[in-house]
């Protein structure tokens, strides 16, 4: 049995969780090569293999780890595909008796505490059952996921060291240093909450994570993973992992809320933190994080990148109100959903309930652009904490489209007009808000924003709404973003604020 990505999507996620304990390694046909043969615990098989041709590279000569990468797939000192079975290298080494206990509690249990089948991450060593995409740069490594909480994961590449006094988190803080062709990434800070693995092994927050990623050629990357938890096991557990280069397909944009089929399972689960935790959150929706004070934009002249164009990289803020500055003329039926929203007064947000915000609507919260010359990656601390992407490759938007037509985000493609960054985008649901009065759009709604960097300090994104089906006329309006070039991203998850898992913010992150 083959399960792809896209199957994955419609699996309950308790049914996922279990399923990635028994082994099945979630994998779309392999560029080259035969599809896997068989499944199950103790069976080998040959790993799959990407396109051959040369590592591509950076300006400065190191590799290029970008691309969308398949699922990771676990192989022995033979080279042959391994599942969870007993004695084979994906086995951990010897546990202390509270962490073999908790583990067999959960295998006992179903898995129906796992805080990945509640729409939360997965500690970073946990394979998901989706592609991934690596997008480098000399100084930043950004591993974006397609699955479970369709988040990101950054790997600073500029020498720092990691922070004093980390805040635990689900995915930690990686710094990362090059070894020749090899990326070495060291990630300390993670939280006691997430599993490693859907088989329900535990961690403790002294776990210590180093990941060495490898391009062995154009479609093939090895992933080297070491474990060094003293307070769960006895000793590191190491393990080695290939993946392959997927060329033909784009990651899709996946709402694990909308796609827990399973609650029933999880709610019988007996009263683990997740459990309880539900209990204490919040069943009107997450309060708003309270604005922090932008800083003062600093001064000097508009950046540029190595190839000649405007350089937008940065931690950018919302200058001003995050609603549109007006209400767009509405048709009828669109002005009555609108005044209805309003009524409510916010209920039924889908911010508040940790559902994307879209392409249009913003928070107070900051947001970080990360600039390739054929791909720029808009970041979000708020909201889901999750990312766009701008595709500078000259690629249509139409195979995207066919393949998922509607999602919050849409497909965004841009080009160069002179120092304007110019991105088009379609392919939008009905789903979100256009900001948080609950101004609605249709499905026919198509954007273009115009990214312009006046100086230093300073980015100006114009946008423009068309929406034949909910406009009587296109709405256009900008918006203005000051830098913050002394603050990084932190990790917000919303679920784990809807469900109790952590406390509302009380005070700004940074």
């Amino acid at each position: 049995m083959r399960i792809t990505a896209k199957q994955w999507l419609f699996l309950p996620a308790a049914v996922a969780a279990t399923a990635m304990f028994l082994g099945m390694v979630a994998v779309a046909a392999p560029q080259d090569g035969p599809a896997p043969a068989g499944r199950g615990r103790g069976r080998v098989r040959t790993p799959n293999r990407g396109p051959a041709g040369p590592v591509p590279r950076l300006s400065d000569g190191r590799p290029d780890l970008s691309g969308i990468w398949n699922g990771q797939q676990t192989v022995n000192e033979k080279g042959e595909v391994i599942t969870a079975g007993p004695g084979s290298a994906a086995e951990p080494p010897p546990m202390l008796p509270w962490a073999a206990k908790l583990t067999e509690e959960r295998v006992a249990n179903s898995s129906a505490d796992d805080f990945e089948a509640r729409c939360l991450p997965g500690t970073p060593p946990r394979i998901p059952p989706y592609h991934m995409s690596l997008f480098s740069t000399p100084k930043l490594v950004l591993m974006m996921f397609e699955g479970n909480t369709h988040m990101y994961r950054q790997f600073f590449v500029d020498g720092s060291s990691h922070p004093k006094n980390l805040k635990p988190t689900f995915y930690g803080d990686s710094r990362a240093h090059w070894e020749g062709d090899t990326l070495v990434v060291d990630t300390i800070g993670l939280n006691d909450v997430s599993w490693m693995d859907g088989g329900g092994h535990p961690h403790t927050k002294q776990m210590h994570l180093i990941e060495k990623f490898h391009r062995e050629d154009y479609g093939n990357l090895a992933i080297d993973v070491t474990i060094d938890d003293p307070g769960t096991f006895t000793k590191p557990w190491v393990m080695h992992r290939v993946t392959s280069l997927e060329t033909g397909m784009e990651m899709t944009e996946y709402v694990c809320n909308e796609n827990n089929q399973d609650p029933e399972h999880l709610d019988k689960g007996h009263a683990t933190a997740a459990g309880a935790g539900q209990k204490k959150g919040y069943p009107n929706g997450v309060p708003p994080v309270p604005a922090r004070k932008a800083p003062a934009a600093p001064s000097g002249p508009t950046p540029r990148t190595a190839e000649g164009t405007v350089d937008f990289s940065g931690i950018w803020v919302v200058s001003g109100k995050t609603v549109l500055p007006s209400d767009p003329s509405y048709k009828p039926e669109f002005q009555a959903l609108y005044d209805q929203r309003k009524t409510g007064k916010g209920k039924g947000d889908p911010e508040s309930f940790c559902l994307p915000d879209g392409a249009v609507r913003v928070t107070d919260l900051p947001y970080k652009i990360v600039q390739g010359p054929k791909m720029i990656v808009l970041l979000a601390e708020g909201n889901v904490h999750s990312y766009r992407r701008f595709f500078l490759d000259g690629r249509t938007q139409q195979a995207a489209l066919e393949v998922e037509p509607e999602t919050r985000s849409g497909i965004s493609v841009g080009k160069w007009e002179g120092d304007t960054l110019v991105v088009d985008t379609i392919g939008f649901d009905e789903k979100t808000w256009l900001d948080s009065t609950g101004k609605p759009h249709s499905n026919a709604m198509h954007l273009t924003e115009r990214y312009t960097r006046p100086d230093r300090g300073h980015l100006n994104v114009q946008i423009t709404i068309e929406d034949a089906k909910a406009l009587t006329k296109p709405f256009t309006f900008t918006r203005v973003y000051t830098l913050a070039p002394s603050w990084e991203l932190q990790e917000y998850v919303c679920q784990a604020i809807l469900d109790g898992v952590e406390p509302a913010p009380t005070s700004p992150l940074n």
